[in-house]
């Protein structure tokens, strides 16, 4: 199954960035009974309130076949002007463009069961689970894996690392050039970090197991939908992070324990035990998971204790 927006990406994939038979061998010595590739463009980082605006994604089949699948959803709710400077994908783009329901039960089918990789899988991914709780879908028994995790790992203590484990300078890193935000490109670079990191394991340390640095957890193992349901009386999170507002979190756990800590709010994340609040902790100046069922309580103003 091949679509494609028009001509120009059909030719930019055929032409400039087309997965090689040496990179399709690799990967089915890693992934013999095949693997997919994907990327989504959304309205914004947050699963739980955000939608999904655009699906690529790249398969390759156990024969060595590549099949593509590329589909533009309407989300049906207003896209943020903050978000289109980076898609380019805006609510009159997309008013002829098709629903959820239909485009993404033709995507479901068409990765089955196979091994799913995302670069930042964990935002991704939250979007599929999200999706499948809403149009009662059963999630499939693929095994996700992380490109940007993978790279991670093999590459943070290297003689040469990259810039960063972004998408864009993993990209710049290994000299892949592509039109980032735009699905299909994004998703055929991931695959291509991907190939780098068991090329890398290949040529270096062939006992090691992909499965060590790259997995993440199973696309089955999220729990019932109504975990995903952000409760009322955290429902002010969702303009928080939307806005990114500084505000205090006082949280069952880490080290400032049941005590008020400012956080700058990124996402709301659909994990596989749940919600979490996806933030920067101000104190420590570092990006953390905060669970929502640990989350005790909320405030934008300083609290006096």
């Amino acid at each position: 199954m091949i679509t494609f927006i028009n001509p120009r990406m059909q030719k930019r994939f055929e032409s400039e960035l087309s997965v090689t038979q040496s990179e399709v061998s690799l990967l089915l010595e890693f992934f013999p009974k095949g693997v997919c590739a994907f990327d989504l463009e959304m309205t914004g980082l947050s699963p739980i309130f955000d939608k999904i605006i655009e699906i690529a994604a790249i398969k390759i089949l156990p024969s060595g076949k590549i099949e593509t699948f590329h589909t533009l959803i309407n989300p049906l709710i207003p896209i943020p002007e903050h978000t289109i400077q980076y898609h380019g994908l805006t609510n009159e783009i997309l008013r002829n463009a098709p629903a959820l329901k239909k485009p993404f039960k033709e995507f479901q089918e068409f990765y089955e069961h196979l091994p799913l990789i995302a670069h930042n899988a964990q935002f991704d991914i939250g979007f599929l689970v999200i999706a499948l709780n809403e149009l009662n879908l059963n999630p499939s028994l693929s095994d996700i894996y992380d490109s940007c995790k993978a790279a991670r790992a093999l590459l943070r203590n290297s003689s040469n690392p990259p810039k960063s484990f972004k998408l864009n300078d993993l990209a710049q890193y290994y000299a892949i050039e592509f039109d980032h935000h735009k699905a299909l490109d994004d998703a055929l670079v991931c695959l291509k970090i991907f190939i780098q990191a068991l090329k890398f394991i290949k040529e270096n340390d062939p006992k090691l197991n992909i499965k060590n640095i790259g997995f993440l957890y199973k696309l089955n193992s999220f729990q019932k939908s109504t975990s995903y349901i952000l409760p009322n009386k955290f429902s002010k999170l969702k303009t928080y992070v939307t806005n990114q507002t500084d505000i205090y979190i006082k949280y069952k756990g880490g080290s400032h324990k049941g005590s008020f800590r400012p956080i700058k709010p990124i996402a709301l994340l659909a994990l596989p035990n749940g919600v979490v609040l996806y933030a920067v902790c101000l104190k420590s100046n570092m990006n953390k998971y905060f669970h929502i069922r640990k989350l005790q309580a909320i405030s934008v103003e300083k609290p006096s204790s």
